[in-house]
């Protein structure tokens, strides 16, 4: 059972890094399998469960252009469905590849679960490093004039993310930055198409039971909260994604992928150190 300690400490972590584009998913999916002892496939479903914080946070901070959706209309909200149907044809499948083979994979390798994990998410960083690399700031469109086409491929970017280690802004920024949208309405499309994507993979947990309410509080996989400390931390997250919001998406000149590369790198090293540290102390 997560005690109040922890539940502050993700809510700092996941309020913090879920603004920048370095994968608040496999910085919280390491942390949980490397200083928790969670396994890798609740460490994941921990990880998106933080996610339901700093999407209240994007709802509140964009209240203004999601009450003007209300519209049927709105050009916005018709590339928010567009969007979110291309990121669930790469996103399921994914999920249930990970959730329903990860356990067999692992158990036919020599290699322990846990630095396969760190390696593969290692990887993915440096991955999300070579995309990050790709930005530019010289786009002209607003995000309003994104084809179907594109906001179907924009969805489909974003989907990719659910591999931890890849970060969605990351994917979703790149990619309207490199159709030539302005650097502005990118980071606020990208913000702006999490919310349904939440949403929906929070859903699917609760489909294949990632997510379970008992009468005392809500399992998150192998993790028990009671609901008076679920409350709190969804609440702390969303508090502190607020907090932070803004003066995290504004920080435009620190090299986020160089920091990929480099933890990606150190991810990898230090996760093969552990694993000699266990194999000549055992």
């Amino acid at each position: 059972m997560i005690d109040l300690l922890a539940a502050i400490l993700m809510a700092l972590f996941q309020g913090i890094i879920e603004w920048l584009p370095i994968s608040s998913e496999g910085q919280l999916s390491l942390l949980f399998v490397t200083i928790y002892g969670l396994e890798e496939i609740p460490a994941v479903t921990l990880a998106l469960f933080l996610h339901l914080g700093t999407m209240i946070s994007v709802i509140w901070y964009f209240r203004k252009d999601l009450i003007e959706m209300v519209n049927l209309n709105s050009p916005t909200l018709e590339i928010m469905v567009l969007t979110t149907i291309g990121t669930a044809l790469t996103a399921v499948p994914i999920v249930l590849v990970f959730k329903n083979y990860w356990e067999s994979f692992t158990d036919s390798l020599w290699l322990p679960p846990d630095l396969l994990f760190t390696s593969i998410v290692g990887c993915l960083l440096i991955i999300t490093g070579i995309i990050l690399s790709k930005q530019s700031d010289q786009g002209t469109r607003e995000f309003l004039s994104l084809t179907r086409t594109e906001a179907i491929f924009l969805g489909l970017a974003q989907g990719i993310a659910a591999l931890p280690g890849i970060s969605r802004s990351g994917m979703t920024i790149t990619f309207l930055l490199i159709i030539g949208i302005m650097h502005k309405d990118a980071f606020k499309l990208s913000f702006l198409i999490s919310i349904p994507a939440v949403l929906g993979a929070t859903g699917l947990e609760f489909i294949l039971e990632g997510f379970q309410l008992k009468l005392t509080g809500m399992s998150v996989s192998t993790v028990f909260f009671p609901y008076p400390l679920l409350i709190f931390t969804i609440a702390l997250t969303a508090i502190i994604g607020i907090l932070t919001m803004d003066l995290l998406l504004s920080l435009k000149d620190i090299p986020y992928d160089k920091f990929c590369y480099s933890f990606g790198a150190a991810t990898i090293i230090l996760g093969f150190l552990f694993f000699l540290i266990r194999v000549v102390s055992a």
